[in-house]
């Protein structure tokens, strides 16, 4: 934000700005912060200095989220999430540390002893958070899908067609009957 602020053309850096924070507005915050919560490393170490940022204020966006994505009412989210930040197993530190710091593939393992939380998490953790992953995916097709193989060759399928067309009208004008 110093960068805009210092910046020399003011009418650009306040455009830019405004429109930064519209989009800091518009995106839902309340998933980076659950991300970091229930982050088996992190937990709360990174709110420390802010006490509006607690396990018991992020229960309810837990409950909206399980809700928004799997379309049913939560019956232990809570109870799961309490678990969770006690350190009960397999929400330990030492289970997490055996999945090399791979947070995903941990709660895909601590899911299979959740009802809720863990699908939850998965998802939440198997956001794509940026698009570098689908560039690579569309770099890694271009080796077959090229612009000349995915070209739709209109020209020589519509020759084609009337060609068909052409050698139908034939069989159909020796027997005395017409197709078009």
């Amino acid at each position: 934000m110093q960068i805009w602020n210092n910046n020399e053309n003011i009418e650009l850096s306040t455009r830019l700005l405004i429109h930064l924070e519209k989009r800091w507005n518009d995106w839902e915050q309340p998933l980076l912060l659950l991300s970091c919560l229930l982050h088996p490393k992190y937990k709360t170490n990174q709110f420390k200095n802010n006490s509006n940022i607690n396990y018991a204020a992020f229960g309810k966006w837990l409950i909206y989220y399980y809700q928004l994505w799997f379309g049913k009412e939560s019956t232990c989210i809570l109870r799961e999430f309490d678990n969770f930040r006690l350190g009960k197993y397999p929400f330990d530190y030492n289970t997490y540390k055996q999945f090399n710091g791979d947070v995903w593939q941990y709660w895909c393992f601590a899911e299979t002893s959740t009802s809720e939380l863990g699908l939850v998490a998965c998802r939440l953790f198997g956001i794509c958070i940026n698009a570098a992953s689908v560039e690579r995916l569309w770099s890694c097709m271009g080796f077959l899908h090229s612009n000349r193989r995915n070209c739709l060759k209109v020209f020589f399928y519509f020759i084609n067609f009337i060609f068909l067309i052409y050698n139908i009208n034939i069989y159909f004008f020796s027997h005395q009957r017409f197709l078009l």
